[in-house]
Formats: C-alpha cells, structure tokens, sequence
C-alpha cells in the first residue's frame, strides 16, 4: 500500500509540474485540472509521511525523512499562493524536489539511521526546526528568483513584460517576509534546544549546533540590516545563499555523515 503510495505521488507531482509549466505559458490552460492533480500529490505524499510516522514511532526520522517532510511543507507554502506568478514560476521545481525526496524516501531502507529519544520538547524541537527549514529553503528559491527577474528586467527581455512574469517588487517583498518567518522559528529552535536538550553540545551534536547557530545569525543580520539600513537585492540574495550553505551544512552534513556513512 505504502509502496503504491509513494509511486502516485512521485507521479501526480511530475504531472501536476508539467501542467504548471505549459499553464505559465497558457494561463487559461488547464487549471482545474492542474489544481486537483496538484492536490492529490499533497495528500498522497502527506499520507506517505503520515505512514512511515505512525510505523516508526517518531524514533526513525532519517536524513531522507526529514527530506521528504521539508519538500511537503515546501509544497504546501507554495501550493497556498494559488496563482500569484512568482508562485507559479517557482512551482515545477518545487514539485520535482518533491518528487525527488520521495523517490530517495522509497529507495533507501527504513532502517537507515540511528533510533531517536522522542520527547514532547525534541518534538517541538524538531518540529520548528523543519518549519524553519522549509521557509528558508523556499525563501532562498524567492531569492534566485529575485535576481532572475531582475536580469529580465535589466536585458529588456520580451519575457519580462509578460503576464505570467511576477514583479520585481512583490517577489522581493515576499522574499523578505519568508526571511524573517523563517529566521524567527529557526532562533525558536535553537532556543529550545539550548534551554530542554542536554546533549546539544554532545560531541555528536557539536557540529550541527555550531553551523545551525552560524546560519541563525546570518539569517537574522540579513533580515535586521534590510529594515535597518535598506539591504536588499543581489547583495540580500548573496549572503543568504551563504546563510543556506551553513544551515545544509549544519543539519543535513551531520545528518548525512550519522544515517549515511557512520550507521
């Protein structure tokens, strides 16, 4: 069942992705259409997560999991933009890292990994930490996309005028917005994790603390500066892909190296 499952999902997103795709370039195209498929991937990959959840008792969220969760929520934030042209833009690309996480979900052994002690507080640790992994992976993707409607712009491209092209303004606005939500729950994260986890400066944890509290800090310096001193454009996306480069690092390096290499 579980495996069925995972296979229609990873097959409504690639068909929903290519529906988006000829939607930007025919806005009247299939929309109800592309909506409903679009919406079974969602539930479909919501009810995979839900499955290896309940199957594994909180104790088994791999490296790979924990891919497949942030792509759902990724997919969700995006999904409830509805039409908004940057949204659209961004929507096939979202929907094939979607497709993707869930294909690695179904390739690699439940097993992988080592079994964690879940707790109401770890939970809730956990459960920031993704939510802030998600907006900032999908504030990051609202920053390329910032600096490449901006070369549209500069270039006068034809593709630029066009009306399924999003503005310079709103992406930059949302861009900003999903910095701060993100930067946010992410400092709500290490809070938590400081004040309730004993082991955050365990030697298996050192490395993820480290890099995790780098990233917090570049985030939160890139948001602080922008509504202080006006930062904003290619300078804004440049040190974010940075700040991104030391959340990947800090989570999913020592993820990588625990389920991957040492298990």
């Amino acid at each position: 069942m579980l495996t069925a499952l995972t296979i229609f999902s990873i097959v409504a997103y690639l068909l929903a992705g290519f529906l988006v795709s000829k939607r930007i370039s025919s806005p009247n195209n299939m929309q109800r259409r592309t909506l409903i498929i679009s919406v079974l991937a969602l539930i479909s990959h919501f009810l995979v997560l839900t499955s290896i959840v309940t199957e594994t008792a909180l104790v088994k969220i791999n490296l790979f999991t924990t891919l497949a969760i942030i792509t759902w929520l990724i997919g969700v934030f995006n999904s409830l933009r509805g039409e908004q042209p940057a949204s659209l833009l961004l929507r096939p690309s979202i929907y094939a890292l979607a497709a993707m996480s869930l294909l690695a979900l179904f390739l690699v052994p439940e097993d992988v990994g080592r079994p964690l002690e879940m707790s109401p507080v770890f939970a809730l640790h956990i459960s920031l930490s993704l939510l802030a992994s998600s907006i900032l992976t999908l504030a990051t993707f609202y920053g390329i996309q910032l600096l490449y409607v901006t070369r549209l712009l500069k270039t006068h491209s034809v593709k630029a005028v066009s009306e399924r092209m999003p503005s310079l303004l709103s992406v930059e606005q949302y861009f900003f917005r999903l910095l701060t939500a993100g930067s946010v729950l992410l400092a709500l994260a290490i809070i938590v994790g400081f004040i309730y986890l004993d082991d955050i400066f365990a030697r298996g944890q050192l490395h993820k603390t480290i890099f995790s509290m780098a990233a917090c800090l570049s985030f939160g310096a890139i948001v602080v500066i922008h509504y202080w001193r006006g930062l904003r454009g290619r300078i804004a996306v440049f040190y974010t892909l940075i700040a991104s480069a030391l959340l990947i690092l800090g989570y999913f390096g020592s993820r990588f190296v625990r389920d991957i290499i040492i298990s």
